[in-house]
């Protein structure tokens, strides 16, 4: 399958996405050429295409939350029981969870408009209606244009449209109904429009323009451009967590889902035996068969610090820390999150009897309860689920040159750092997953960046919840076992599963699967709608805890956590389910209606 690699080029000057196998814009800046020129040539009409993904995919991927967007997504977790906080990640952690009953307040613009997360230098575009009318452009001026061959239209409109779905679905996702921008507006036109009637009317608009782009995308996986998989893909996931929230029309929502995977699966695409290296190798990402559609940000134009890596390396300098072993180069990093004990207690262990198994469950821990040993033969040994290794950094692994150790007197243990425990880790262990093996990492140092907005993996799963929807928990437990095979060296699930059996597993497998590719958040609130719209424990009074181990390894303490323990409450009501409409947005426009709770 041919790999073209779409890249996000971020500069003061502008943004253009390109492929490796176009020549555009050579002559002058695309802002230099008029509409008509731009209109009736094929190649600057694609120029002015990649431009509006430059807008919308960063979207797929950022917290709506951060008000910052400083590092790239890297806090798509944050709202979760998955990873803990520090404070200064997310101004608006506080203000949702201490001062606002748990909910945001009416007068914040809190994505409405959008944000993409590029970092400071880039001149992105915050308004979502700019992009949404881009989108249109696209689509009108294609479809108008006497200078563009009419083979060459109908690809071109198509990413007009999956653009537009994809800029609707963040929106949908945060507010249910918005407002329904399908034309090129004018002077002439009332601005001041609804939002629609129903959420179901929001979900219907995205759903057709994808399955109309699906039509005429090209067919072949390109990990960075928009392809008939990708439209497939999400078309899926978007019909799966519509359902949950549609008034009408859920198990039409199922079969449009379930069809879309069924689609998607007769392309090609095959899951990658090496786990690590689809979030952690640019070069094999970049011509991976399982990524479908990914962000690629490209070395002339990103920094680290633009990047995930950013807000996830540690902070700690040679010099800084008294434990051992002494670190071989320091890490330069801005830690902002660190993975839960709870999250890491979701990566099974393979047992003796063929069953995977909580690592406190397993023989190997029951071996060393009886007789002693070292903990990380009991529970980070070879069996455990391979994803672990590929997404965590824990006691007495490697990250770039260094042993990193979190036990008492490692040289990565709250005591033994001189700048203060806010350096170290409040839960014992850091992210690995996104985080590239490299030298020299520094905050502005360049560097080629990548992030899955879906994959196979991801479609997979998407595919199984819609079989346990639908009452076939075999099937179900197929899709579940691709991945937990292949990706987590686990044993297969046992056929004959209750759908309940199944569920327990598939959320498990969904969790450690997707961490840290911004899914933990919008799944819980799909299941919690799902379960009739409650309060989501999972987001509500989380309890955290610290993984301690002995300065010899051989025993451990699990604490309540106490680094910073105010910072990572999580506190949820049922009004979250949706964002409120800006109420500034409410004053202008008297035909906005309010979302429940926010009235």
């Amino acid at each position: 399958m041919k790999k073209i690699v779409i890249y996000i080029l971020i500069a003061t000057t502008g943004i253009l996405g390109f492929s490796c196998s176009d020549s555009l814009l050579d002559t002058k800046p695309l802002d230099k050429y008029t509409g008509l020129e731009v209109w009736n040539d094929v190649n600057l009409t694609q120029g002015f295409i990649y431009n509006t993904y430059a807008s919308v995919i960063p979207e797929m991927t950022v917290n709506p939350l951060d008000p910052q967007a400083r590092f790239g997504g890297v806090g798509c977790d944050d709202y979760t029981d998955n990873v803990l906080t520090r404070t200064s990640n997310n101004i608006a952690r506080d203000l949702i969870d201490k001062y606002f009953d748990a909910g945001w307040a009416t007068n914040n613009s809190y994505s409405w408009f959008g944000k993409a997360p590029l970092g400071n230098k880039a001149p992105v575009k915050e308004n979502s209606f700019e992009v949404i009318r881009d989108c249109n452009l696209i689509i009108e001026e294609v479809t108008a244009s006497e200078g563009i061959n009419e083979v060459e239209k109908p690809a071109l409109i198509a990413q007009g449209k999956m653009l537009r779905a994809l800029i609707y679905f963040t929106k949908a996702r945060l507010f249910g109904k918005y407002v329904i921008v399908d034309k090129v507006l004018t002077t002439d036109d009332d601005l001041k429009l609804p939002r629609t009637s129903t959420i179901k009317e929001t979900y219907d608009f995205i759903i057709k323009d994808l399955q109309e782009a699906a039509v005429d995308l090209p067919a072949v996986g390109v990990a960075g451009k928009l392809t008939k998989g990708a439209a497939y893909a999400m078309l899926a996931e978007v019909a799966l967590h519509g359902a949950a929230y549609i008034e009408t029309g859920k198990e039409d929502y199922y079969q449009i889902s379930k069809k879309a995977s069924e689609d998607l699966f007769d392309l090609g695409y095959g899951l990658e035996d090496d786990y690590e290296a689809l979030f952690n190798d640019y070069e094999k990402a970049s011509a991976s068969n399982e990524i479908i559609l990914g962000l690629f940000k490209h070395i002339d134009a990103t920094w680290y610090q633009q990047t995930l890596m950013q807000g996830t390396v540690p902070n700690m300098e040679v010099s800084a820390t008294t434990g051992t072993p002494k670190l071989n180069e320091s890490f330069l990093g801005w830690t902002e999150i660190w993975p839960s004990c709870d999250l890491v207690d979701a990566y099974l262990i393979g047992d003796t009897d063929g069953l995977a198994k909580k690592w406190d469950e397993t023989s190997y821990f029951q071996d060393f309860e009886t007789n002693g040993g070292y903990v990380s033969e009991a529970i980070y040994n070879e069996h455990r689920d391979a994803r672990f290794y590929a997404s965590i950094v824990q006691d007495s692994s490697r990250l770039f040159s260094n042993t990193v150790t979190t036990r008492i007197g490692g040289n990565m243990h709250y005591s033994e750092s001189t700048k203060g425990t806010n350096r170290s880790t409040p839960s014992g262990y850091f992210v690995r997953k996104g985080v590239y093996d490299v030298d020299n990492f520094k905050a502005v140092v360049n560097t080629n960046y990548h992030q899955s907005i879906t994959r196979l993996g991801r479609a997979y799963l998407n595919y199984a919840e819609v079989l346990l929807r639908l009452n076939q928990p075999g099937l179900a437990t197929d899709y579940i076992n691709y991945t937990r095979t292949t990706h987590g060296k686990l044993p297969a699930l046992a056929s004959g599963l209750s759908t309940s059996e199944v569920w327990n597993w598939y959320k498990i497998e969904r969790r450690v699967e997707l961490f840290f590719e911004n899914d933990r958040y919008w799944s819980l609130l799909r299941w919690g709608k799902e379960d009739g719209g409650g309060v989501i424990s999972e987001m509500n009074d989380t309890k955290h805890t610290f993984f301690e181990i002995s300065a010899d390894g051989k025993s451990y303490e699990v604490k309540d956590v106490f680094l910073s323990a105010g910072n990572h409450a999580k506190r949820f009501s049922t009004k979250r389910y949706l964002f409120p409409v800006p109420q500034a947005e409410r004053d202008l426009n008297e035909k906005l209606d309010q979302n429940p709770g926010w009235e």
